[in-house]
């Protein structure tokens, strides 16, 4: 089985996702007519076609609009305003809005009040009657005040909607949707004047995806949360919700399917990467560059604290049913999840939940039919599982502190359960090269104790898969006619 590669370009992609820029199409500064006066706002819009409708507003300086509809059935909606902190002069300082339509019922709506907001809609709807209803909504700053964000939306197919909310200051996101039916939502609040703000993208390819991104980074944070979700196969989904209060912010990434230019494992997630590799060399791991498709995945990640930072990367050569959760509480934990990659395998499931500080969770699954639960609780614990084969199961439970465990399985009908509660270390190794079918039915249980233990085990658990949260819907809007017969 492969082993774990990683490029020299994969680390540096993990340097350009965390940079501010999206690397999406940014909106287009229209030149103002000669002639006009200084600081004037200027605009261009051009419609062809049939029913299509536009309306631009645009309050204070230097603001551009560009609206260009072709088809049929469009309708666009731009409005820049605001007053940037009480200065008249700064007034919607620099704002830019696109809005490229072609094809069938497409709808759009950009609302920016601020500073230096850019907001760029792009929607081709052309291939007919078949394609047609997606929906983009973009907003940008709360009351008077938006500094620095910019939002891109791309989609192409049939029935997408896309909803992008973000709060000042300094946030980014960008949405590409190519295919039918996929959903995503990203909200991004930054919290007060001045804080450095998130970073998201969204990639979606095929058909019936859905993602959801939600960040928050309050109470005076200068800190940039991070997600990265990339999906590509069918019927998808994924969710990340970050939330941090201090100066680190949390990262995180899913990706199912086929990798994006713009994700590759971040520092602390690789550094979990490696810790599967160097306790399981035979394991197949992901090497930053080729993923393959993806069926049925359900990723979830919810953090909150300060430099948390979690992986998923789920990929089926076969019909696969993969789901995979993480959920951190607490500062600088680190959870990584890899299943199915570059092997095949139905019905896997991952949950790992650690709500301490420090503490690093790591589980690759490859094969079929696997579960495992990794549960944490306190601070510097380090839990390691991988298994290879059909029909494993792992359930590691460390509740105290500065716990280490690990679960190698390979092979087949291996099952594996670890309790440790306060400075333990323990290491369970099962069929372990053997990938050959009919060999197996290893079991294991291991209690280790610390002061506050019960001597009771708890047994093997089920583990279920873990739910998602629908994203929202952009829903329809109309414009009133500006002239009638």
């Amino acid at each position: 089985m492969k082993k774990l590669i990683v490029s020299v370009f994969a680390l540096a992609i993990a340097t350009v996702a965390m940079a501010q820029d999206t690397g999406a199409r940014k909106a287009v500064q229209v030149a103002q007519i000669p002639g006009s006066a200084a600081g004037a706002n200027t605009g261009e819009s051009i419609q062809n076609g049939s029913n299509n409708a536009v309306q631009v507003r645009q309050a204070g300086t230097e603001q551009s609009a560009l609206t260009n509809q072709d088809g049929v059935g469009n309708l666009a909606r731009v409005m820049q305003t605001g007053d940037v902190n009480g200065n008249e002069a700064l007034s919607g300082q620099l704002n830019l809005a696109e809005v490229e339509q072609t094809g069938y019922n497409n709808q759009a709506t950009s609302v920016q009040e601020g500073d230096f907001n850019n907001s760029m809609i792009d929607q081709n709807n052309d291939g007919g009657e078949e394609s047609l209803g997606n929906r983009a909504h973009i907003m940008q700053g709360t009351g008077d005040n938006a500094e620095n964000n910019d939002a891109a939306i791309e989609q192409d197919g049939q029935d997408n909607s896309a909803y992008t909310l973000q709060t000042y200051d300094n946030s980014d996101a960008s949405t590409v949707q190519n295919g039918t039916g996929n959903i995503s939502e990203i909200g991004q609040n930054a919290g007060p004047e001045d804080s450095q703000g998130q970073f998201a993208i969204v990639n979606q390819s095929g058909e019936d995806n859905e993602s959801r991104v939600d960040q928050d980074n309050a109470a005076g944070s200068d800190a940039r949360n991070v997600a990265l979700t990339t999906q590509v196969g069918a019927r998808n989904k994924a969710e990340q919700i970050q939330s941090a209060n201090g100066s680190v912010g949390n990262r995180g990434q899913i990706n199912q399917g086929q990798a994006s230019s713009t994700i590759s494992v971040s520092t602390p997630s690789f550094n979990n990467a490696v810790l599967v590799n160097n306790f399981d060399s035979e394991v197949n791991i992901f090497d930053g560059s080729n993923f393959g498709p993806s069926e049925d995945g359900v990723a979830f990640q919810n953090q909150s604290g300060d430099g948390n930072d979690a992986f998923i990367g789920q990929t089926s050569t076969g019909e696969g049913s993969n789901n995979a959760g993480q959920m951190q509480t607490g500062d600088n934990n680190s959870a990584f999840v890899s299943q199915n990659l570059f092997g095949g395998g139905n019905d896997n499931v991952s949950k790992q939940i650690q709500m301490g500080n420090g503490n690093a969770a790591s589980v690759n699954q490859s094969g079929s039919s696997h579960g495992s639960l990794q549960d944490q609780w306190g601070t510097d614990n380090t839990a390691v599982t991988s298994q290879g084969g059909v029909h494993n199961n792992s359930n590691t439970f460390q509740e105290g502190t500065a716990n280490y465990g690990q679960t190698l399985q390979h092979g087949q009908d291996n099952a594996a359960l670890l309790t440790q509660r306060s400075g333990q270390s323990y290491t369970i190794r099962q069929n372990e090269g053997v990938f050959a079918p009919g060999v197996g039915g290893n079991q294991a249980d291991i209690l280790q104790e610390g002061p506050t233990g019960n001597g009771n085990q708890n047994g093997f658990i089920h583990v279920s898969p873990w739910s998602v949260t629908a994203p929202h819907s952009v829903g329809t809007f109309s414009l009133a006619p500006l002239y009638e017969d």
